[in-house]
């Protein structure tokens, strides 16, 4: 399994942003004004939290320190980091785009809490992507032999 690159998830966010951005610009011109709720960034600065821990399992694990950590544990943490990275790419697009809508009208009083809440979702989901990419590469483990390239390090999967 190859890491997940920082051009996969900006393509991921700008795609999802643009997505988003004509979705929720025609549903702003026909009266509804989706408001993303301030409980979505708790939840995945939560889910952040747990998949830095358990991150940190894995790289105590691979470094050869005691750990709790199973390789079929490391590797559901690997699987986990990848789609939380993907996952926030995604997202972070979705929320930036209401930031961008919602801008066109910044004085109304609804919309200041569309931009409020939003951008406080588009933090959470850049802190999820960043705690993602750390874990994956904690998880990488070195290549056993001397015999393989230099280049050649693995991630558990």
């Amino acid at each position: 399994m190859r890491r997940t690159s920082w051009g996969t998830l900006a393509a991921t966010a700008l795609g999802s942003g643009l997505l988003s951005w004509v979705v929720l610009d025609v549903l702003t011109n026909a009266g509804v004004a989706p408001q993303p709720p301030w409980l979505t960034a708790v939840v995945l600065v939560a889910v952040a939290l747990w998949l830095l821990l358990r991150g940190r399992a894995v790289r105590r694990m691979v470094a050869g320190e005691d750990s709790p950590m199973t390789p079929l544990g490391a590797a559901r943490v690997v699987m986990f980091a990848k789609a939380a990275s993907i996952t926030g790419s995604l997202l972070g697009g979705f929320f930036a785009a209401g930031i961008v809508v919602a801008s066109e009208h910044a004085q109304a009083p609804l919309n200041q809490d569309l931009i409020l809440s939003s951008g406080l979702n588009v933090l959470a989901c850049l802190l999820l992507v960043g705690v993602a990419m750390v874990v994956e590469g904690w998880c990488r483990i070195p290549p056993e032999d001397d015999d393989a390239p230099p280049n050649s390090s693995m991630t558990l999967a």
